[in-house]
């Protein structure tokens, strides 16, 4: 079964900021996007995986590279593909370009959730399919591991869990963090700067009705966000920003 899904996309002006971009929230939600519609064609979606394995999807950590601006009216070409399963990680990769020209490249990690239990399953327990695995399409994912130890001076905000925040899993979607993370940074803040990279660790869940506390802390070149409940990281994320 060949393991590598493209799809077609313009970018039109619904989906630009204030700054003239594409937000991150919204690369984030068209990466997951083709990789659920990749996940349908090969037997992993949602509703086979819960009615076949009784278990579902979750994704432990993404990062993306924005190699070049994605501007108005390109016609871009989104592929995603799969690496072997490990243990209990399973890797996917993309790209977006225009052409040839490469846009974004991006790298996450899942793992598998069994759905009465909510604790990770192996990769062997599950009816993942036999694909011709694409080794060579490797996207670098030479992730950030330090963590920034943030207190109460690095307090920004705090954002309320509600119900349009929940999904097919009942727990907070995790684009929904991106959503976070980015509301750490102003206008003002984000008209002077650009983002070459943006890493998120999705550490625990949250759920409806959570007040999640947003800390940032600039180290470097880095910007390091984390959402906490009390005194568990529910996540955390890495951008590295450059002034335009």
């Amino acid at each position: 079964m060949k393991n590598i899904y493209k799809e077609k996309f313009i970018v039109d002006d619904t989906y630009l900021d204030f700054t003239n971009n594409v937000p991150i929230h919204d690369i984030v939600r068209i990466i997951e996007r083709v990789a659920f519609n990749h996940a349908n064609t090969i037997g992993l979606d949602h509703s086979t995986m819960e009615k076949r394995d009784n278990a579902f999807w979750v994704v432990t950590k993404m990062k993306i590279k924005f190699v070049n601006p994605i501007k108005v009216g390109e016609k871009l070409t989104l592929a995603t593909w799969t690496h072997t399963p490990e243990l209990v990680r399973f890797k996917r990769d993309g790209t977006i370009k225009a052409g040839n020209q490469v846009k974004v490249k991006s790298t996450t990690e899942w793992c598998c959730l069994d759905m009465n239990t909510h604790r990770i399953r192996k990769a062997n327990t599950i009816g993942y399919p036999n694909l011709e695995m694409a080794c060579k399409l490797d996207v670098k994912a030479d992730y950030t591991n330090l963590k920034a130890d943030m207190g109460e001076k690095d307090y920004v905000y705090t954002y309320t869990v509600r119900s349009t925040d929940i999904d097919l899993n009942q727990h907070t979607n995790n684009t929904k963090y991106n959503f976070m993370a980015e509301n750490a940074f102003s206008v003002a803040e984000f008209k002077n700067l650009s983002i070459s990279e943006w890493e998120v660790y999705f550490v625990n869940e949250s759920h409806e009705g959570d007040n999640i506390k947003i800390y940032r802390r600039k180290i470097k070149n880095c910007y390091f966000i984390e959402g906490k409940l009390e005194d568990k990281t529910i996540f955390r994320a890495v951008a590295k920003l450059k002034r335009k």
